[in-house]
């Protein structure tokens, strides 16, 4: 057996450079798919509570609720949900604005994932609390908030994060046939994530009836 001290490993640069490269152009893609994701989403989101009178109101009552459970009080004002549901729309707005920038992407990514905490928060409470309020993230919808909202939140949280890392490298090196990939995807669990409350009782309503069966 050779003393440690005469073993050479012998390194293949070109391979090894060629490997740096190919990790650094898989973050860039990375880092586009999360921006187009995240701006999708909130620009949705926020798009979805002011398309009309009723969506705001419904998206009020909803705010009001979850307020009222986050800070244990018997009821809030309709001021305070208005000031409250207004900041969640100019956060959503800033959001997709900040993102949408390499400049102020990290900021945006930033915003996206503390606005993303807070809904986790008050989901909690108002799962604790056992009271009733349905989802109106992305508009009218008759499912009331569960564990499998905090699912979502959690998925969209870990593609700010992702972001917030890669925000950097976006755009470098970079082909156009891989950013068009990286977009498509994108948009596509932008459109998964809108419609996860009909996914869910389509998927996940059937498999409880057949166990109760």
């Amino acid at each position: 057996m050779l003393p440690l001290h005469r073993l050479h490993v012998r390194w293949d640069l070109p391979a090894v450079q060629r490997l740096g490269r190919l990790l650094l152009t898989s973050v860039n893609y990375l880092s586009i798919g999360c921006a187009c994701l995240t701006v999708a989403v909130f620009a949705l989101s926020a798009l979805s509570k002011v398309r009309s009178r009723k969506a705001f109101g419904e998206f009020l009552a909803a705010t009001r609720t979850l307020l009222a459970t986050s800070v244990r009080a018997s009821q809030v004002s309709g001021t305070a949900a208005r000031t409250a549901g207004m900041m969640v729309v100019a956060a959503e707005v800033a959001i997709t604005v900040l993102v949408a920038l390499p400049s102020t992407a990290r900021a945006g990514f930033g915003v996206a994932a503390l606005l993303l905490l807070c809904f986790s928060v008050a989901i909690v409470a108002t799962l604790r609390r056992g009271v009733r309020t349905e989802c109106r993230c992305f508009g009218p919808s008759s499912a009331p908030l569960s564990r499998r909202h905090l699912v979502r939140n959690g998925v969209l949280l870990a593609v700010a994060l992702g972001g917030l890392i890669t925000a950097e490298g976006r755009g470098e090196r970079v082909h156009p046939a891989g950013v068009a990939i990286a977009v498509g995807a994108a948009l596509v669990a932008a459109a998964l994530v809108v419609r996860f409350d009909d996914l869910a009782d389509l998927f996940v309503t059937p498999a409880n009836e057949r166990r109760e069966s």
